[in-house]
Order: C-alpha cells, then sequence, then structure tokens
C-alpha cells in the first residue's frame, strides 16, 4: 500500500526526495502513547482528529534532532514531535478526512470563455470542441465554437445479452443437490452390505445346525451297530 503525508497541504509520497535531498521516510502516529499523541495532534492544528494506525506523517515535518541514524538508516526518537507545519486557516485544518482512503487529486482549473454575457455554465467531464468553418469562405470569418459535455453511458447492471444470468444461490442448490444424491447412495451401498451380513450369518447358523445333526446321526448309528 503507498504511503503519503497527512498532514496539512503536504503532499510528499514514497520515493519523493526531502529537503536534504535523501528520500522521505513516514512514521505512525503514536496511538499508544496518548500525551506524545496529543502533542503531534496540537502542533498540526488538528486537536480533535482522531488518526488510524495506517495513517503517517513524513519525515520533512520534523526537525533533525528529532531523529537518530543506525547504520544509515534514520529512526524517529521515541520522543520526537513534529514542529514544521506549514500555516493553513482553521477552517480548513478541520476538513482532514478521517478515513484510510486517500483523497482525489483535484483537476487542474480549466479556463473557460464565455461566448455571450451571462452566468457560466460549467459541464462537467470531458469536453467535444467542435469547430464551424465559415459559410463565406473568408479567412478572417470569426468561427463559432460549441463545447457539448461528453455523454458516457454508465454499464449496464444485470446480465449481458447472450449470457444467460444465473442466480448466485443457483449453485449453491446443484451442489446441495449433488451431496444429497451421494448420501442416497452411500445409505443404499450400506443397506445392501447389512442386507449381505444376515444373509452371511443365517447360512453360517443353517451350516451349524446341519452339521450337529450329522453328528447325532453318526453317534445314533454307532451305538446301535454297536448293539
Amino acid at each position: 500500500m503507498p504511503k503519503y503525508c497527512w498532514a496539512p497541504n503536504c503532499s510528499n509520497t514514497a520515493g519523493r526526495l526531502g529537503a536534504d535531498n535523501r528520500p522521505v521516510s513516514f512514521y505512525k502516529f503514536p496511538l499508544k502513547d496518548g500525551p506524545r499523541l496529543q502533542a503531534w495532534l496540537r502542533h498540526m492544528g488538528c486537536e480533535h482528529w482522531v488518526p488510524s494506525c495506517h495513517q503517517h506523517l513524513c519525515s520533512e515535518h520534523f526537525t533533525p534532532s528529532c531523529f537518530q541514524w543506525r547504520w544509515g538508516v534514520r529512526y524517529l526518537r521515541p520522543d520526537a514531535v513534529p514542529s514544521i507545519f506549514s500555516g493553513t486557516p482553521p477552517a480548513k485544518r478541520q476538513r482532514i478526512p478521517r478515513s484510510n482512503k486517500k483523497p482525489g487529486v483535484p483537476a487542474p482549473p480549466q479556463e473557460a470563455t464565455s461566448l455571450s454575457p451571462g452566468p457560466a455554465i460549467t459541464t462537467p467531464g470531458p469536453v467535444h470542441l467542435v469547430m464551424l468553418e465559415p459559410a463565406s469562405g473568408d479567412p478572417e470569418a470569426r468561427a463559432t465554437m460549441f463545447l457539448t459535455p461528453l455523454i458516457i453511458s454508465p454499464a449496464p447492471i444485470g446480465p449481458r445479452p447472450g449470457v444467460p444470468y444465473q442466480h448466485p444461490r443457483a449453485g449453491l442448490g446443484s451442489a446441495l443437490g449433488a451431496l444429497q444424491r451421494r448420501v442416497q447412495r452411500l445409505q443404499q451401498r450400506q443397506e445392501r452390505h447389512q442386507a449381505q451380513l444376515r444373509a452371511l450369518e443365517e447360512l453360517g447358523q443353517q451350516l451349524c445346525r446341519e452339521s450337529l445333526l450329522t453328528l447325532v446321526r453318526r453317534n445314533l448309528l454307532h451305538s446301535v451297530s454297536a448293539t
């Protein structure tokens, strides 16, 4: 996320050179140090502004004594307070945005020449310049200029032509239906396995009974032949 300075009338951004011909550095507001934060805001002239952890001040608002250098890197001292700010009217100082969004760069003023006396008509956005050639063929004849606003049709909201519209819940419904069908298949497979197990148990019990009957018959035949 690009860094930029939130001080009034300061437009420094990351990569810009400062007054000492060094890249401008940025420092967060001391949100955890209440007295020091109030000192920062008081020097800025924004006592009632509440900064966030994503907002910074650039090094151009601190005196050289506020920094300490270690291995060629500039660090801000723990007790440093910014004191270099350009004078701004109080009405403008209170108009600092509280959001984290960078305010849009204002468009350069456009010079408009009124063709006839009366109030100036401002047209938003770019304009088309139409030059009308003089009908008399005289090169010194004055041409007339018309400024017409460029009307850009907004993008249509909704499905595009030729593309079928699909409700966001339609995908969820199809996925839920697929899961339900899979659960049903698993339940049917489990029922078949249980039926096979019951059949095997019954077959085992039947074999046990038949083997017992065979053993009893052999014992009876053996006892009869012995007598």
